[in-house]
């Protein structure tokens, strides 16, 4: 999994701030850079000393760096489809084709000599696209995919749409990635956060990269907005790709009993699956270890309660639930916590045999 910063060439960002910000993300073990070279807003013709100035800090760190470029781009440069070795001498290892690019001229690109990989738009791709790549002999060892970030609120994907287009671009191997925003530092003139799904416009970037890293289909994610937040940064590198890590609001009154079972290591979606909740495989056997569960806040388990079995469920006293649909109370069940609104949308990412875990915070 690659992770990476945006750093930009606009007005509103010192060059400074912008190689510290890379030490500071590279310090954290991010691997990526992305930045553009074809923002409407910024005259190129005036800022290449700074971007081969960023490269060269990039470099320095043994990073990845991702340059959005359109034709004018690469005129500036002096570079051309034929010709990508101005992208090779400043240090870019990927160039963006985000548009003005035919199908062949991308085609070209990926057999290029200086081992450049050609990044496409995921979020505008379609498979006659992509048929048409395949039949113009595109390497598609050489290529992956980047999905926009949009400025505007409400016009980010829908999840369902990033679903598709990831899958297309999977089924013919191509690495995929996607934007997250930041809260600490958003980038202008919109200020309103650049995520790629329109959900995650004002969730916690944390959050937001976890519900793309649990899908298991995309390959990296980058922070759209600059500048993230120390915080930030380590919330998103603290992620483990193979556990679903949720937070809990646990209930007044918990048993020290109940706490154990909640903050077990793991625990692991049954493969017979409910619709209405997902069952810890492993509880009961944690429960054998404690004492018995008293019954104890025996209340209407709403949807994304998370609930114990207590000992008048007999054999099955000591099973950790996480409620899927509204149900009635039941005296043979406890609930011990509620999963805040804002990770509601990870628990879609449970399947059977999915392993999760609860965090102390």
């Amino acid at each position: 999994m690659d992770y990476g910063i945006s750093v930009y060439l606009t007005e509103d960002y010192d060059l400074q701030k912008n190689i510290d910000y890379i030490y500071l993300a590279g310090r954290h073990g991010m691997n990526s850079v992305f930045t553009s070279l074809h923002l409407p807003e910024v005259n190129y013709g005036e800022k290449l000393d700074e971007f081969f100035a960023l490269a060269k800090a990039v470099r320095s760190r043994e990073m990845n760096l991702t340059v959005d470029i359109s034709p004018h781009a690469m005129k500036l440069l002096n570079a051309s489809v034929d010709d990508l070795k101005p992208f090779s001498d400043s240090g870019a290892s990927c160039i963006r084709v985000d548009y003005g690019f035919n199908i062949e001229e991308i085609s070209a690109m990926t057999h290029n000599k200086f081992g450049i990989k050609i990044q496409i738009n995921a979020s505008t791709i379609t498979p006659l696209q992509m048929e048409s790549l395949k039949r113009a002999g595109a390497d598609f060892s050489r290529m992956s995919s980047c999905h926009n970030f949009y400025p505007r609120p409400e016009t980010g994907l829908s999840f369902k749409s990033f679903l598709e287009k990831t899958g297309l671009l999977k089924s013919y191997k191509i690495p995929v990635y996607a934007f997250i925003p930041s809260k600490n530092g958003r980038r202008g003139p919109i200020y309103e956060g650049l995520p790629t799904v329109e959900i995650h416009r004002n969730l916690k970037p944390g959050i937001a990269a976890k519900h793309l890293i649990y899908t298991s289909l995309i390959d990296g994610v980058y922070f759209g907005d600059a500048y993230a937040a120390e915080s930030e940064i380590k919330e998103v590198m603290d992620i483990d790709p193979e556990i679903i890590d949720l937070s809990i609001e646990l209930t007044p009154g918990i048993s020290c009993e109940e706490k154990n079972i909640v903050f077990a290591p793991v625990h692991t979606n049954r493969l017979d699956t409910s619709d209405m909740a997902i069952r810890s495989e492993e509880s009961r056997g944690y429960a054998k270890i404690g004492e018995k569960i008293k019954p104890r806040n025996t209340m209407e388990r709403r949807a994304f309660s998370v609930t114990i079995d207590n000992e008048k469920y007999l054999r099955y006293s000591g099973e950790l639930q996480i409620v899927l649909k509204d149900l009635p109370a039941d005296g043979r069940v406890n609930v011990v916590g509620f999963i805040p609104e804002d990770e509601h949308i990870l628990i879609s990412q449970i399947n059977p045999g999915t392993k999760f875990r609860f965090r102390k915070d």
